[in-house]
């Protein structure tokens, strides 16, 4: 799951801004390149966080999530993708799709709050982090509307998020063939949503 799915999850649960910027920061620290220290995170920052590990746990184990990942992975291997970067596509190419479901809902609404109340995090971050954090915030407040609804933008974001990671990586010439095969499977994802995201958010306020 995604920041968006998890600032959807973090509404149903608890609205305040510091809980659903703890249900979205371990999700953006490894996009600042910080590192989160969790031990000792009180408040509603600390149970945001929490929220957010049992939101993963729960919406890994969905039937429509494996179900999901798994028929795009098989997809993008009969186009051509070797099985590292399909297994990663599938994985988080669904991921970042559920986002799209939610790009210009209350979801995103309340992540551009918690961005903006971003330096309320500090408390969970290693302190030589904070500057690389601070800027981190600062470019994702002029960055504008998100778009996790559009495939092409999405395949863009995976190529440079696998880029790191030789084994998973994809090839440039690629992405316009994830693009497609992302668009084919967008509104499969659309339809599965609601009851994913109902099952998640339910499983993670237990």
């Amino acid at each position: 799951m995604n920041f968006l799915g998890h600032a959807h999850v973090a509404l149903a649960t608890g609205p305040d801004v510091d809980f659903v910027l703890g249900a979205v920061l371990p999700d953006l620290a490894p996009m600042a390149g910080i590192r989160l220290r969790r031990a000792g995170i009180g408040g509603r920052l600390g149970e945001g966080i929490a929220c957010h590990l049992r939101a993963d746990a729960a919406f890994h184990a969905l039937p429509e999530f494996r179900r999901g990942s798994g028929d795009l992975r098989r997809d993008l291997t009969a186009h051509g993708l070797g099985s590292g970067p399909a297994r990663a596509v599938g994985h988080a190419g669904w991921e970042l799709l559920l986002d799209g479901t939610l790009v210009g809902g209350e979801a995103e609404d309340a992540f551009h709050r918690a961005m903006a109340a971003g330096d309320r995090a500090a408390a969970a971050l290693d302190p030589a982090d904070r500057a690389r954090w601070a800027a981190f915030l600062a470019r994702g407040r002029g960055s504008g509307r998100l778009r996790y609804d559009d495939p092409r933008w999405v395949a863009d974001r995976l190529h440079a998020m696998l880029g790191r990671r030789p084994r998973l990586a994809l090839d440039v010439r690629e992405v316009p063939t994830v693009a497609g095969v992302l668009a084919d499977h967008a509104p499969a994802v659309a339809a599965a949503a609601p009851s994913v995201l109902a099952d998640t958010a339910r499983e993670a306020a237990r």
